[in-house]
């Protein structure tokens, strides 16, 4: 898990890695985020999937970034805690870098 990397491996499906995991939440990445940058790497041999564990999204419910892609998200009134992600397909690299504390 990193703050800040773009280059995490992402194993394919149906497993999910973790990306971003907060202290409160079990891992090492601090106190939480209020925005990350999720990314599919550009050279990524596969699509990824990724969901929100911390806060909740609803359960099956998950979103795909296609390499060279990103998404920003916002934990408008809550830290986001913890992040994972899976490849689509077969393995993809890709991250997440904290945007805002």
């Amino acid at each position: 898990m990193a703050r800040r990397s773009n280059r995490i491996s992402i194993a394919a499906g149906p497993s999910w890695t973790d990306v971003f995991r907060s202290q409160d939440a079990g891992g090492a990445d601090g106190a939480g985020a209020r925005e990350l940058l999720l990314t599919c790497a550009a050279d990524s041999a596969n699509a990824l999937e990724y969901r929100l564990e911390a806060p909740a999204d609803p359960e099956d419910e998950q979103a795909e970034l296609k390499p060279g892609e990103a998404a920003r998200i916002t934990g408008s009134n809550q830290f986001i805690r913890h992040v994972v992600m899976r490849g689509v397909g077969g393995a993809a690299t890709g991250g997440v870098e904290e945007i805002r504390f």
